[in-house]
This record gives structure tokens, C-alpha cells and sequence, in this order.
């Protein structure tokens, strides 16, 4: 855990700080043959991006996920790291309010919201990130257990406010570019999914998903249209350290703008992705990380990390009449 003691010795454009054995084991692990590449070429410590294949239960419980899925995990004391050991991609900033820091393509940016303790803001205890996927021919598979030192799943309340700023809760949120970084980045490559840790019929914005046609996205939220979700499934909730969750998002939806090119799904399928997981721990407030980009490249989607589906098994999908449905969406 890294305290404000610590994040004070940064001064001007020069950073000192005493590096924990910790570090030492990042690096080895960095240097690893297995070690993905990021989208800049830098290294990072989660394994080469290999999603196996897996078709978990969908119960809410995320031992056989944790188990044998693809397992993806970062938090602030990595991102310090990071930047000691590769150089910071742009000013860190720790004031104590909001602490922001920018190491090769991960962004930490922490908001000490009202009640929260100082003492924990921008620390592994504010928000540590473990992500679990899998996937099979029907669905891509997503498992999330956060740490997260204030559970906050509702949105402004406020007359007028925007019932869709997700940042406004704690919320799940992946871009996949199906193009491996070769298409446009308001393409019909790009397709947006986000999740909160509530049950599926908890909240409308349990699940939202945005399609891009024509370089326009249009968002659709569970509640709202249920049927548009091809059947995913989704569970969600307050654990005794932070939140969970569990979703299957069927291929069917996320190629459902680009039927022609769902048959591609199968083993050694290669993506990229970028995560942004908000915390705004109580307050309406931006508080987030980001895996993949910082806040001045976001939308760079030839930087996002790669992915690839593997498994020795072949399978492929056949693309779906429901392909038809984005006429009622443009």
C-alpha cells in the first residue's frame, strides 16, 4: 500500500522514491517470455493476453472463473511502479483532493470523495482491479472483484441530472476494437460494454452496451431494452472488501453491428481492449483508472492491449439475422 507520505516526495519533474522488493518482482515478472506488450510496446505483469477457452458458471459465484479464467489485475501501488521502472507518460500529480498519476497505459485518477479516508485515497485500498475472462462459441465471459473501500451503485438523483453517466457509479467498462487496432475508432469495430456489480433487474443501468454506425454510438441499457442483449446474463453485488461481478455478453451482441466478420470468433481471434473502471465512492465526481491509455490518447485504439482467444478447440459462429437490428438503432 503506498501512503501520502510517500506519493509527497514527488517534486517537480523529478521523482524519488524508495523501490520495495515488490518492484523487483514486477520486473522479473515483466520480463517474463510470457509478458503481453502493451499497445505503446511496454510490458506488463498480467501474462501474454491469452483468454482461454471456458464456459463458467453464471451464478454469481466466481471460484471456477478465478480458477481457470484469464486473470488481469492492477491498482495504484502498480501504477507507481510501473512508472519508476518505464518512466510516467505524463505529470503526476498527488494533491492530496485527487491523486492522478499516468504510467505507460494505465491511468490512475483517484477522487477523495466526502467521507472517504484521506489516508486511503490513491492507495491499493481506494480501488484494486481483478478481472477474470473466458469465452467459448456462444459468449465472451467477465468476472470482477474490486477492491473498494466505498461501495456506491446510484447516480445523481439531482432534478435533470444524466441518468446515463456511468462515471457517476461504480461500473465496469470495456471497449473492444474486433479490428486488432486497424479500424477506425468510431467504427463499427468499436463496441462499448459496461456492467455495474447489482443484479441484472436491480437497476436499467445494470448492463449498457453502445454500438457505433457511421462514426455515431447509440446506447442501450438492460432495462430498457432486455431483448436487445441477445440473452447475457449478469450478477452483481456488495462484498465484505468491495464489490463483484459476473456477466456473459453473447458474440451475437458484440458483433451485432458487424455480422459479416462474427465467423472470425474462434480460437487465436486476436482484439484489443481498453477498461475503465470509475470509483466515485459516494459523490458524482470523476474518480477512475483506465487499462489501456491515459486521458490524452483514450480513443488511440492501435495503443489499446491485445488480446487473444485461445484453445486448441476451433469453433466458429455463424453470423446472426440479428445483424438486422441496428436498423432500429441508428
Amino acid at each position: 500500500m503506498i501512503h501520502h507520505g510517500v506519493l509527497a516526495q514527488v517534486a517537480g519533474d523529478k521523482v524519488t522514491r524508495v523501490l520495495w522488493l515488490a518492484l523487483v518482482g514486477l520486473l522479473s515478472m515483466a520480463t517474463a517470455s510470457t509478458a503481453q506488450m502493451m499497445g505503446n510496446g511496454v510490458q506488463w505483469k498480467s501474462g501474454d493476453g491469452g483468454i482461454p477457452y471456458f464456459t463458467p458458471s453464471l451464478d454469481g459465484d466466481l471460484a471456477d472463473i478465478k480458477r481457470k479464467g484469464y486473470h488481469l489485475s492492477w491498482g495504484p501501488s502498480d501504477i507507481w511502479a510501473w512508472g519508476d521502472a518505464y518512466g510516467y507518460s505524463r505529470d503526476t500529480d498527488p494533491e492530496p483532493g485527487r491523486i492522478r498519476v499516468h504510467a505507460i497505459d494505465v491511468d490512475n485518477n483517484l477522487y477523495l470523495a466526502d467521507g472517504e479516508d484521506p489516508a486511503e485515497n490513491g492507495t491499493d485500498a481506494d480501488l484494486t482491479i481483478h478481472c477474470y475472462f473466458s469465452w467459448d462459441e456462444d459468449n465472451f465471459y467477465i468476472a470482477v472483484e474490486n477492491i473498494d473501500n466505498h461501495y456506491d451503485v446510484l447516480e445523481n438523483q439531482a432534478a435533470g441530472a444524466n441518468p446515463d453517466a456511468f462515471w457517476e457509479r461504480d461500473t465496469f467498462y470495456i471497449t473492444f476494437d474486433l479490428s486488432d487496432g486497424t479500424g477506425s475508432n468510431n467504427g463499427t469495430n468499436i463496441v462499448d460494454f459496461r456492467a455495474a456489480p447489482v443484479g441484472i433487474d436491480d437497476q436499467v443501468f445494470s448492463m449498457q452496451v453502445r454500438h457505433y454506425q457511421g462514426g455515431e454510438g447509440t446506447a442501450v441499457s438492460y432495462g430498457n431494452d432486455p431483448g436487445y442483449f441477445l440473452g447475457a446474463q449478469h450478477f452483481g453485488g456488495q462484498t465484505d472488501t468491495g464489490y463483484f461481478m459476473e456477466t456473459s455478453i453473447p458474440w451475437e451482441l458484440i458483433f451485432l453491428f458487424d455480422p459479416d466478420n462474427l465467423g472470425r470468433v474462434g480460437t487465436d481471434y486476436t482484439f484489443r481492449a481498453r477498461l475503465i473502471i470509475p470509483d466515485p465512492d459516494g459523490d458524482d465526481s470523476y474518480g477512475t483508472t483506465v487499462f489501456g491509455g491515459d486521458q490524452t490518447n483514450l480513443g488511440q485504439n492501435s495503443r489499446w492491449p491485445r488480446f487473444q482467444l485461445t484453445n486448441d478447440t476451433l469453433s466458429v459462429v455463424e453470423p446472426s439475422i440479428w445483424g438486422a437490428v441496428k436498423d432500429l438503432y441508428r
